[in-house]
């Protein structure tokens, strides 16, 4: 199993003497999403950059607010603080135009188009 946090005195090292690590070394503490070859790499990342532009931006505001806030919670705390739109960005994405949109889309079997309203 892996950790879920680099352990202190890893990080320290690397902060404090600057080491490089390895991919595998990175990849066994948890830092890294994926591997690519070299030759993939570009188009990889643009794949990604293009999926999250496309995406919604309010739901992505509200992950970040959440994942940020809710760290020391329980994960009932933090369903409960959302179904009762307790998080700002939250509040906002279930009163926006996205939100009707995102309905609207799926009911019509079509793509959402977001506005970010």
């Amino acid at each position: 199993k892996l950790p879920k946090r680099i352990p202190y005195h890893i990080a320290m090292e690397m902060l404090f003497t600057g080491r490089w690590i390895e991919v595998d070394e990175a990849a066994r503490w948890g830092m890294v999403n994926h591997v690519y070859p070299g030759a993939s790499l570009m188009d990889e990342a643009r794949k990604l950059a293009k999926h999250l532009a496309d995406g919604p931006p309010l739901v992505f505001s509200a992950i970040k607010e959440i994942v940020r806030e809710a760290e020391d919670m329980t994960f009932r705390d933090a369903m409960n603080r959302i179904t009762k739109r307790q998080f700002e960005t939250v509040d906002r994405l279930y009163s926006s135009e996205d939100n009707r949109e995102g309905y609207t889309a799926f009911a019509e079997g079509r793509d959402p188009v977001w506005t970010g309203r």
